[in-house]
């Protein structure tokens, strides 16, 4: 456990550098969200998808530094890396979403003097799902192929899993003649239990496929 520890605690200091950054980007995004209310509303999204990236940019500045070569001189286990880089990425990402949970609440008072914690949930808990929906598939990407081209392959998995979602939802509603309408009150209603049951299940495969390339890939 303590050198999980000390793998996530490498990986955030790592990003230290891209602190001005992150912090530039979040000031920006306040200001344009107590100037006009629409803003407002991507918050919850902006916020975890943010930090979520910044997450997942951990695989360019350890190849940059050629950190695996480093690391596994040492007796650390392969799966304990991984382990450890998927702990990051969900802390990090877990950040994101509290701090765009609060701001969201903060300038809902601040500009409309209306709080819609309802709402604010879940639209966090709808942009946390779709986020790490996303990385299940992106870290085993980076894992195979690296962080130059996985970043574009994970570009256009994005765009084939949009569609192919898409297409599915359509086949479904034509297959069990659901119309459009009965079909959104339904995901309204069991949205959260099954966007929970799904992205657990992808996280977990997600991990035992990124171990396994891992363990067979030459550092």
């Amino acid at each position: 456990m303590n050198v999980i520890k000390g793998l996530i605690v490498k990986d955030f200091q790592t990003i230290k550098s891209y602190k001005t950054t992150v912090l530039y980007m979040i000031t920006i995004f306040i200001v344009c969200a107590f100037i006009n209310n629409e803003v407002i509303n991507f918050l919850p999204v902006f916020m975890p998808l943010c930090f979520g990236m910044l997450g997942i940019s951990s695989f360019s500045y350890d190849n940059l530094a050629k950190a695996d070569k480093y690391l596994l001189t040492f007796p650390i286990n392969k799966k304990d890396i991984v382990k450890a880089r998927y702990i990051y990425i969900l802390l990090s990402t877990l950040l994101g979403t509290l701090l765009g949970f609060v701001l969201t609440l903060i300038a809902q008072e601040v500009k409309t003097s209306n709080i819609l914690i309802g709402s604010t949930v879940a639209s966090i808990i709808g942009s946390l799902s779709a986020i790490m929906f996303l990385q299940a598939f992106q870290i085993p990407i980076m894992y195979k192929f690296g962080a130059e081209k996985g970043r574009i392959i994970q570009m256009t998995m994005t765009v084939v899993l949009m569609v192919g979602i898409s297409l599915i939802a359509t086949a479904l509603m034509k297959f069990s003649n659901i119309s459009l309408d009965s079909f959104i009150v339904i995901l309204k209603n069991y949205l959260i239990a099954i966007l929970g049951i799904v992205v657990v299940i992808l996280y977990i495969l997600s991990f035992k496929i990124s171990c396994k390339i891992y363990e067979k890939k030459e550092i």
